[in-house]
């Protein structure tokens, strides 16, 4: 009784959202160190060099597949947020159950759009499909359906099941990993990867029965709130289709244009520098429900923002540095990444990189939050500019009809196609949004938490 105490006084002292990211984060921290030895010991060492550097570009094409669900989601998750937090459990019971039956709807379409698309996509891969194209379709739908269950439980602030769910997913993907790696490669990686997110829906609608249990009577919401629903589809779409092209994009580019030796590399370095990205994550995760209460009651919210950046850019630089001055050194401890110890400098650009980029999405998870895209006026152009100068510059070849021969020369003298040169785009391309948030932050203090009632258009 007295440790529960302490632990109360504890909470209170520190508040709803750092007492919720440290629980968060221990759960999650232990699931991060396997899914790290996952990462960086077994998938090196039953993945060819050769296709090593495959495996993020086609988790990114999952995340295409399942692109038009992430997008149908958004509103529900919205919607599911809000209804949890008023307590009108009847919505998001209606909620849940039409989102499991176009879980079901879209997984079907996935599979026809994929007959079409897969097969040129991995022969710029330079994989084989076999079995892994209806992989790769089934780890995108079911990663695309993840958050309707998840926030749910986010809504409710049922942290505690959602700790469970972390604390037993890692295991479960390990466990995986070393049954179907030794046996199928890539395609018992992308088993490994869907096992532990079915198992977190189905823990989630555990965590949620008393939702679906008969006490509980669904209700209509489209009939209230359709017309918003529809209103927060179009920008919402709009940001998830810019964030899973400049993802798909970025690991195509590394993939298609650069060696195998490089894509390995990015494949190696990137499990290491995305620990810079594990407190921003959290922070996220836990704020989001948190802010949107507060908005809905009229309360700001700017507290909680600039505590989310900050702890996301503190975490994230400490480790770049320390892969700056040690990161050689910490990749000579396995026969696996030895290969890529030379890129250590571009892992703590990388690792910059991620933080920046979720340093970012903090501030743009607090604007949808509180109903507010106007973020997307810079951000869309940032992207869209992004993208066509990495495959421009990787592609040169493409204009050499264009360009006088001398410039051809130098062109080809310098080599865009190397993995430096390519991060140091990324690099370029995640400074200017951050920015463009630090301005947009600074230059409205106190808006973040004028209230709106809950039935606000979601564009405003």
């Amino acid at each position: 009784m007295a440790v529960m105490k302490v632990m109360a006084r504890i909470k209170a002292r520190l508040g709803d959202l750092w007492w919720y990211t440290l629980v968060m984060v221990c759960a999650q921290r232990f699931g991060d160190v396997v899914n790290m030895f996952t990462g960086l010991w077994l998938v090196p060492r039953y993945v060819p060099q050769a296709e090593l550097g495959a495996v993020l570009p086609l988790l990114q094409v999952g995340n295409v597949l399942g692109l038009p669900l992430m997008i149908v989601m958004g509103p529900f998750v919205k919607y599911l947020n809000t209804y949890a937090t008023h307590g009108e459990y009847g919505k998001v019971k209606s909620l849940l159950r039409d989102g499991c039956v176009l879980v079901f709807l879209m997984f079907l379409g996935a599979m026809l759009y994929a007959r079409v698309v897969l097969p040129p996509v991995f022969e710029r891969m330079r994989v084989a499909e076999g079995s892994l194209g209806l992989l790769i379709v089934l780890s995108g739908v079911v990663a695309a359906s993840a958050p309707i269950a998840t926030t749910a439980l986010q809504g409710l602030k049922k942290f505690r099941m959602i700790t469970y769910v972390n604390l037993v997913g890692a295991p479960l993907r390990l466990a995986a990993m070393l049954v179907f790696l030794p046996i199928r490669g890539l395609s018992g990686y992308f088993v490994g990867q869907t096992l532990p997110t079915l198992l977190a829906l189905g823990m989630s609608f555990f965590g949620l029965r008393h939702v679906f249990s008969r006490s509980v009577r669904a209700e209509s919401y489209w009939r209230t709130d359709g017309k918003r629903m529809l209103a927060y589809l179009v920008p919402f779409g709009v940001f998830v289709v810019l964030g899973v092209m400049q993802g798909a994009v970025e690991t195509f580019v590394i993939r298609h244009r650069l060696s195998d030796l490089e894509s390995a590399a990015y494949y190696m370095i990137s499990r290491f520098a995305e620990a810079g990205a594990y407190m921003g994550s959290t922070l996220i995760f836990v704020s989001f429900p948190l802010i949107a209460e507060r908005h809905e009651k009229g309360q700001s919210s700017e507290h909680l923002l600039w505590q989310s950046m900050g702890g996301t850019l503190i975490v994230g630089l400490l480790l770049a540095l320390v892969f700056y001055y040690v990161g050689a050194w910490i990749l000579g401890w396995s026969e696996f990444w030895r290969p890529y110890a030379a890129y250590s400098p571009t892992m703590a650009v990388l690792t910059v990189v991620f933080a920046l980029r979720l340093a970012t999405a903090c501030f743009f998870n607090h604007e949808m939050a509180c109903h507010r895209f106007s973020f997307l006026r810079y951000y869309s152009v940032v992207l869209v500019v992004e993208l066509v100068v990495l495959y421009g510059l990787t592609g040169y070849r493409f204009f050499s009809p264009l360009i006088p021969p001398a410039w051809m020369t130098l062109v080809e003298a310098f080599n865009p196609c190397r993995l430096p040169v390519v991060l140091g785009v990324m690099l370029v391309f995640t400074l200017l949004p951050f920015g463009a948030v630090l301005v947009h932050a600074l230059r409205r203090p106190g808006q973040a938490g004028a209230g709106v009632s809950k039935h606000e258009d979601p564009n405003e």
